[in-house]
């Protein structure tokens, strides 16, 4: 069984477009763009060719057509075919009316539609690059098309902008992907994605999940050459539990500082530049993470914790 699809989203401007044939006024319906009195049809439906199912068919209820590819650029067509709704060619002045409303209509789209494919290009090639999944590059385009409902591309480049939609993607989903590896990627400044992450979450009021530095313990671990131990890894985590307010602010300079110090606890010889390194942070910031962190040390309830580790 085919369904058939109607065509969605026409500009409301066409609605007001006086026809070729008679100047009566186009008006749009669920199905069709045509004029209020003489028929002419300037949008009309289409056919999806993909098969579909019923509680008839298979015994159970089911869905209509493909699933939603929000990589796709979706939008209204206005009708080429010349016809009018009784299927006649259209002449004369009405031809000519049918043409400009066509050649208007690819011209409102076409600005839009290049910069979604440019933004999807972009978005397939990070999550290439990154080995982020299929779910979280949907979420990602997604974002992008709201972005372009508000209008918040002007004067802002559509690669970054796009790798920071990814970003607040990977952040709904609390992947462990880090503005380090999307600058990295996409040889841009991190000042800039963080700036448009942070006009996005705003602008769309989204709501990313406050990343724990545990989620970072082991590719932090796994990266620094040569390897930290999963045992050390194990003591970075429980060093980490026993901190308090350690959610949110800076959590894979927190994580590098704890595996940094529990190395050092053990008479292992990895320098804080090797651990900045596998981090994508400064010495700096570990050196600044463990100032913090001792202070708590100090104040904890049970002395003997440390010597635990």
């Amino acid at each position: 069984m085919k369904s058939v699809k109607m065509v969605q989203g026409m500009d409301r401007e066409l609605s007001t477009t006086l026809c070729g044939r008679c100047n009566a006024k186009l008006v749009t319906t669920d199905h069709e763009i045509v004029c209020s009195k003489c028929g002419v049809v300037v949008a009309e439906k289409y056919v999806d060719d993909t098969w579909d199912y019923d509680i008839g068919e298979f015994g159970t209820s089911g869905r209509t057509g493909p699933p939603e590819n929000k990589m796709m650029t979706q939008s209204s067509s206005i009708s080429t075919s010349g016809r009018d709704a009784s299927g006649h060619f259209l002449k004369g002045e009405a031809r000519d009316m049918a043409k400009r409303i066509t050649i208007w209509d690819k011209r409102q789209k076409s600005n839009g539609k290049k910069t979604i494919i440019i933004a999807n290009t972009e978005i397939t090639r990070l999550c290439q690059v990154l080995k982020i999944s299929e779910n979280i590059k949907q979420r990602g385009a997604e974002i992008f098309r709201e972005c372009e409902k508000y209008k918040m591309m002007r004067g802002r480049t559509t690669t970054v902008f796009s790798a920071a939609c990814l970003y607040a993607a990977c952040r709904e989903e609390g992947t462990s992907k880090t503005l380090t590896d999307f600058t990295n990627a996409c040889y841009a400044r991190r000042s800039d994605i963080s700036a448009y992450y942070r006009l996005i979450v705003q602008t769309l009021d989204l709501h990313p999940n406050i990343m724990s530095p545990i989620s970072y313990i082991s590719r932090i671990g796994s990266n620094t050459v040569p390897p930290i131990t999963v045992k050390i890894q194990r003591q970075a985590i429980k060093l980490i539990n026993k901190l308090e307010n350690k959610e949110g602010k800076d959590p894979v300079g927190l994580a590098a500082a704890a595996l940094y110090y529990c190395c050092c606890l053990k008479g292992w010889e990895y320098t804080q530049r090797s651990i900045a390194l596998a981090a994508g942070i400064t010495e700096v910031t570990i050196r600044n993470r463990i100032k913090d962190m001792m202070l708590q040390i100090n104040k904890m309830d049970d002395p003997e914790f440390i010597k635990k580790l």
